[in-house]
Parts: structure tokens; C-alpha cells; sequence
């Protein structure tokens, strides 16, 4: 009778279905991995700001997950003041791996700088409840704001007037519109008129982005001469040239795209005639006054002879 009943009570607990489904499912361990790789050459994610840019880079991410349970599984993204893009869950198989991408914004001109992301992929359900543990995977990529040139260049007198023998500095202002610390090149073209010599005090600046305008001079000296030159409807002699001044930014030549401005100068050299026409006064001023006083040496000598016979006559 005891064998009888053993045995009926081990054929019991054999054939007896599991009672423990949800608690396995629920004591089982969650477990995620993550992993984000920039496509761009530099590791980081590139972002264009130049204007008309699409301001937008990204990062290529997997999530897997390493248990034998599937996993709804969260992603959060940390970007500081970029915007950024990315699904909110993924629901990954067991033993399987899901592929998204994460994408950051900026805002157009942003000034050149570096930043850190970090992008989160968080265990919410295992088998679908909670999981027993706290299950996650972080990681982080460098963003890369990256440089662009820009600049206007600003002629403060476009029409000058130079009379010979003079010098003149003549002024400009270059202002910096890229999104960064750059350095410009200046280079001057113009025609050759005689002995006129231009010279720049400097050949390079550096300007700061969005900063006031750094100013430079090209200083001029006239011809010495220009008696051989046209002459205007007032009988001035003058020689009319254009003075092409160029910047060029130093960062955009070594990035491959070199980046420049011209402006023209009109320049108007007239002959100081003020010199030779004093001389001519001067000379006609002495003429007359030596005139002049011939003229009254005469008469005098004349009037002494005249008296001199009337006194004869009455003699």
C-alpha cells in the first residue's frame, strides 16, 4: 500500500505542469549593449553651418541585447545645446540587434566648437514586465562644429582725389563673417603711373568672427610729376587709375576653397599747379612795379631838362 501510494505521488509531481512561468520570466536577468560609430572620416560627427547648410550630422547605432528574453529597451540622447533625433524604444528579439541613427542639429553660423553627446539604451521590459534589474548601456561621441570663411571687405572712400607729390593712406575695413578666428591676406593691383609707389603696412590680419571691423591702410604716393598728362576742361593736368585691393581668408585656402573679396579704389592724380602759378604772379607783380618805376625815372629826367632850358630862354 505505501509503495502504491509513493508511486502515485511521484507520477503527480512528474506530469504536473510548471505553476512558475512569470516568476522565471520575471527573476530572469536583463542585459543590453550599445554601440555608435560617426560614418565621417574625422571619428566625430561633422555638422555644416555655412549658410544654406543642412546643419545636421549623425551617428549610426546598435542596440543588442544578450538574453535569451525579448527586450523592450529605451534610447535617450544628452546632446547639451545641440537638437537631436532618435526613436524613443526598440523592442529587440532574443540573441538580437537592432540598427537606428541618432542625428544632431545646429544652428546656422554656429560658432566652431566641440561637443560631447551621450546616448543612453535602457532595459523597460523584459518578456513584457519590468526586469528584476537595472540594465543599460551608455556611450558618447564628439560633435564637430566645423569652421567655414566668410568676410566683406569695405572701401571707406572709393573716389579719391591725389595732387602730385602727395602721400595718402587710404583706408579699409574688413569684417570677418565666418564662425571663427581666421586670418586674411591682402594683395594689391593697379597700372603703373610713372614714379608712384604703393606700399602696405601690413600684409596680414587676423580678425575675430562677428567682431568689430579690423581696418588696414594702402599708402599712396603721388607721381612727382604730371606735366604730361591729360587735361581736364579746367586746363588741370590728371591720371585717373583703379587701385584693386583683395582679402583672402588663410583658413579657406588650407581647407582647399580658398575664400576672397576685391574692391576697387578710383584714384585721381592731379598736378599741383598751385607753385608755378604763385611763380607767375610773383614775376608779373615785379614787371609792372619795374614798369612803373621806369616809367617815372623818365618823366623826372624829362621835367629836370625842361627846366633846365627855360631857364636858359631867360637868360
Amino acid at each position: 500500500m505505501r509503495a502504491t501510494t509513493l508511486l502515485v505521488a511521484f507520477l503527480l509531481v512528474f506530469v504536473a505542469p510548471p505553476l512558475t512561468t512569470n516568476a522565471t520570466a520575471q527573476s530572469a536577468a536583463a542585459a543590453v549593449d550599445l554601440t555608435c560609430t560617426p560614418p565621417y572620416s574625422s571619428g566625430a560627427i561633422d555638422v555644416d553651418v555655412y549658410p544654406g547648410a543642412s546643419l545636421t550630422g549623425y551617428t549610426e547605432c546598435t542596440v543588442s541585447n544578450p538574453t535569451v528574453h525579448t527586450e523592450k529597451i529605451e534610447i535617450t540622447v544628452t546632446s547639451g545645446p545641440l537638437a537631436s533625433a532618435a526613436p524613443g524604444s526598440i523592442t529587440v528579439a532574443a540573441g538580437g540587434e537592432s540598427d537606428f541613427q541618432v542625428t544632431v542639429r545646429a544652428d546656422s553660423m554656429m560658432y566652431t566648437s566641440s561637443y560631447s553627446i551621450q546616448i543612453t539604451a535602457r532595459v523597460l521590459e523584459i518578456s513584457g514586465v519590468p526586469p528584476p534589474n537595472n540594465a543599460e548601456s551608455t556611450v558618447q561621441n564628439l560633435v564637430n562644429i566645423k569652421q567655414f570663411a566668410q568676410l566683406n571687405l569695405e572701401v571707406v572712400e572709393p573716389d579719391v582725389e591725389i595732387f602730385t607729390g602727395e602721400e595718402v593712406m587710404l583706408d579699409y575695413r574688413l569684417y570677418n563673417l565666418g564662425n571663427g578666428y581666421d586670418m586674411f591676406n591682402f594683395n594689391v593691383e593697379y597700372d603703373d603711373a610713372q614714379d608712384m609707389k604703393i606700399s602696405m603696412p601690413m600684409a596680414k590680419i587676423q580678425a575675430e568672427s562677428y567682431a568689430p571691423p579690423a581696418r588696414f591702410n594702402v599708402k599712396v604716393t603721388a607721381p612727382a610729376d604730371g606735366s604730361m598728362w591729360a587735361t581736364d576742361s579746367d586746363g588741370r593736368h590728371y591720371y585717373e587709375m583703379k587701385l584693386k585691393v583683395t582679402a583672402e581668408s588663410e583658413f579657406s585656402c588650407m581647407a582647399g576653397n580658398c575664400v576672397s573679396m576685391t574692391v576697387t579704389q578710383n584714384i585721381v592724380f592731379y598736378e599741383n599747379q598751385t607753385s608755378s602759378e604763385d611763380s607767375g604772379l610773383i614775376s608779373s607783380s615785379i614787371g609792372n612795379t619795374t614798369l612803373i618805376y621806369g616809367g617815372g625815372g623818365v618823366g623826372i629826367v624829362l621835367l629836370i631838362m625842361l627846366l633846365f632850358v627855360l631857364k636858359r630862354k631867360r637868360n
